[in-house]
């Protein structure tokens, strides 16, 4: 089952998914580049502690925390697009993302009753 999720996952977050970095960079290209070199890294990394958030590996089942890993980067895409689309200052930008990401990792932790 785990490898029927995850290649729903890929497919999902690599074709199906927007560059959520266009609306800060506006450049369609730059934002292309930073997406890949960068930006997919940083969403990676950030998706992947959220998920730990209420999946341990090698306890839970792997079919539920690739799930729970593609609803993570999924939701930090909609976010990051969202606040590049109100947000032109990166400073605040980034401020307001991690902001956003505490109080998202609290409240899904809470939610699934696990220590954050």
């Amino acid at each position: 089952m785990y490898k029927v999720v995850s290649l729903i996952s890929v497919i999902i977050r690599q074709f199906l998914l927007p560059n959520p970095y266009l609306g800060i960079l506006k450049n369609e290209f730059l934002a292309l580049l930073f997406n890949i070199f960068v930006g997919g890294l940083i969403l990676h990394v950030f998706s992947s502690v959220m998920t730990g958030v209420v999946y341990s590996r090698g306890f839970d089942d792997p079919a539920a925390g690739s799930a729970g890993y593609l609803l993570s980067y999924c939701y930090l895409t909609f976010v990051i697009t969202m606040l590049g689309n109100f947000i032109n200052n990166v400073t605040i930008f980034i401020t307001v993302f991690l902001v956003i990401y505490a109080i998202s990792c609290y409240i899904v932790g809470y939610i699934f009753n696990r220590r954050v």
